[in-house]
């Protein structure tokens, strides 16, 4: 599991950061990512629904957020037809 430590960082820093580490990592690999940004609540599940990676499990204490992620498949690129 790697770990990424946002503290002190807000938006949309974090999810930059944590998507930078997703890209570099094989399916199925896991992030553990804390931070106190309040934004994250709403940020880490709308962004891993987004990008399809799976949230794991995220939890609150007292101000301190802590998400596990699971790195989704690598999404086939999209061809538009007109």
């Amino acid at each position: 599991m790697h770990d990424l430590d946002v503290s002190g960082l807000r938006r949309p820093a974090p999810i930059l950061k944590l998507r930078r580490l997703l890209k570099r990592l094989p399916p199925g690999e896991r992030v553990r990512l804390v931070g106190d940004d309040p934004a994250l609540v709403d940020d880490v599940p709308s962004y891993c629904a987004q990008a399809g990676h799976r949230l794991i499990h995220a939890e609150d204490s007292g101000g301190r957020l802590a998400f596990e992620i699971a790195r989704g498949a690598i999404a086939p690129r999209l061809t538009i037809v007109e």
